[in-house]
């Protein structure tokens, strides 16, 4: 993305005057690209972070740092004099208060979060197997060392639907920020919950099902398998498609 392009979504906040975006050499081999901004008032760090990291932008397009001056200096002809911007503290990430916020999958404080209802939701999945399908995790006429490998998938599923309640109450924001249009993330974020929560139902329900029951087989292909191939593509959709530009 072209700096002027960042520099217009900055000053579409209404406490933004005027800003500059620049790269700015910090060692011999390191340059980081930094915001100035010149406001109208005080405004907190992460006020501006959270405005870059709407779906207008990328993660990838907002500057590393943001630096807020009373005034941009300028040159006699009024245009902004980049040679005279301050030099930022090096400290990547950091910089003015703001910590720019990690990808989707380096995010560590966003898997910290989601792991514990991964582990909840998870634990009661498989303690309620049992209960809502009566049966379908009986092994005691499988021999080892495949009654072992069962018990392992059933634990994987379970785990699978608690990450998917997990991914259900926290992944919206992580996915906004990919920078996406807002319907088509909310799809694709209800994609990858069905992605992921369907298998210990599906599995469940495959099992109990007898395979010349073909009411309930149609029953089950279309509320699965059907809706897990239109959530995949969802999320190709979701990965391939050009950020939104206004």
């Amino acid at each position: 993305m072209a700096f002027d392009e960042v520099e217009a979504e900055l000053r579409r906040h209404p406490k933004i005057r005027d800003c500059v975006v620049t790269e700015v050499r910090i060692d011999r081999s390191r340059d980081m690209v930094v915001a100035y901004v010149e406001t109208t008032e005080r405004i907190e760090p992460a006020e501006v972070r959270d405005f870059l990291t709407s779906p207008r932008l990328r993660i990838s397009d907002v500057p590393r740092a943001v630096i807020r001056v009373n005034k941009l200096p300028r040159t006699k002809s009024g245009r902004i004099d980049r040679e005279s911007l301050p030099q930022p503290p090096v400290q990547p990430g950091r910089l003015a208060g703001l910590k720019v916020p990690g990808n989707l999958y380096g995010d560590s404080t966003f898997w910290a979060l989601i792991l514990f209802p991964t582990v909840i939701f998870g634990l009661l999945a498989y303690l309620m197997t049992d209960v809502i399908w009566p049966g379908s995790t009986d092994l005691s006429i499988v021999p080892q060392p495949y009654a072992f490998l069962f018990n392992v998938l059933y634990i994987i599923e379970c785990l699978a639907f608690g990450l998917g309640i997990g991914f259900l109450i926290m992944g919206r924001k992580p996915l906004l920020r990919v920078g996406r249009p807002r319907g088509l993330t909310t799809l694709t974020h209800l994609a990858i919950v069905w992605l992921l929560i369907s298998w210990w139902l599906q599995d469940n329900s495959y099992r109990l099902t007898a395979k010349t029951d073909w009411n309930s087989q149609a029953w089950l292909v279309y509320v699965f398998n059907v809706t897990l191939m239109g959530a995949a593509a969802v999320v190709a959709v979701f990965a391939t498609r050009n950020r939104l530009r206004d």
